[in-house]
């Protein structure tokens, strides 16, 4: 497990969360492009229900290691079928210059990608850049250590300077299809191109990926382990 301490504009006080490490179901980390940041960004600036605010706290690891909040970036997501997305995504020069799908949650989410392993990802991903999918889209960066309160809209301006700040940090890498998760997309056994796109359908717990060239749709119900069952 992973332990954050969150202050967001929706809780009345710092509030402790933990996340599944990734690791549990994958490893390693799942990496993620740097234009995926990008883009994510770039919807904060356009979408009112896409938004960056500084409310990361602290970070502790396993055996309650503390972590510098400064590295890390928590993706909190709610799409219209009110199914909650918690991704906790790292910047480490280890990750050559791409963000480490470290911890996710709630514990339905980490089904999914234990299921589903690396082909979970892309469309994952997909659903919580698709503005007209997403009820809100939080991207909660860490507070600077001199932070003070201060209007909504100027910590809003901040926090998206501090999410860019974060992404800068990322250097540019070759992705020759051009995806943010291109190693392991699954392909249409009928056209042979990626499997992107999501029906309004889709469910975690039935994943359903459409080709967006030809339609196909190919559906994994998701067996849940012995392994997910024990209590954290």
């Amino acid at each position: 497990m992973i332990y954050l301490s969150t202050r967001t504009s929706w809780q009345k006080s710092a509030t402790k969360i933990s996340l599944h490490n990734m690791n549990d179901v994958i490893y390693p980390y799942p990496l993620i492009e740097s234009q995926f940041f990008e883009d994510i960004n770039s919807l904060t600036r356009k979408h009112q229900h896409y938004n960056a605010e500084m409310g990361l706290l602290n970070i502790a690891g396993e055996k309650k290691k503390t972590l510098d909040p400064d590295f890390w970036i928590l993706i909190w997501a709610l799409d219209f079928r009110d199914r909650m997305f918690q991704i906790l995504i790292e910047r480490h020069p280890d990750y050559g210059g791409k963000g480490a799908i470290a911890a996710v949650g709630p514990t339905d989410l980490l089904e999914f990608f234990g299921s589903m392993k690396n082909n979970a990802i892309l469309p994952t991903l997909t659903l919580i850049n698709s503005p007209e999918k997403m009820k809100s889209v939080v991207v909660v960066v860490s507070r600077p250590k001199n932070y003070q309160e201060r209007s909504k809209e100027k910590n809003q301006y901040q926090a998206m300077g501090r999410f860019q700040n974060w992404i800068n940090k990322l250097k540019n890498t070759p992705n020759t299809k051009g995806q943010w998760f291109p190693s392991n997309a699954p392909t249409c056994p009928v056209c042979n191109g990626p499997i992107v796109g999501i029906q309004d359908g889709y469910k975690i717990g039935f994943g359903m990926l459409v080709c967006p060239d030809c339609g196909h749709m190919e559906r994994k119900e998701i067996v849940k382990q012995k392994a997910y069952e024990k209590k954290f």
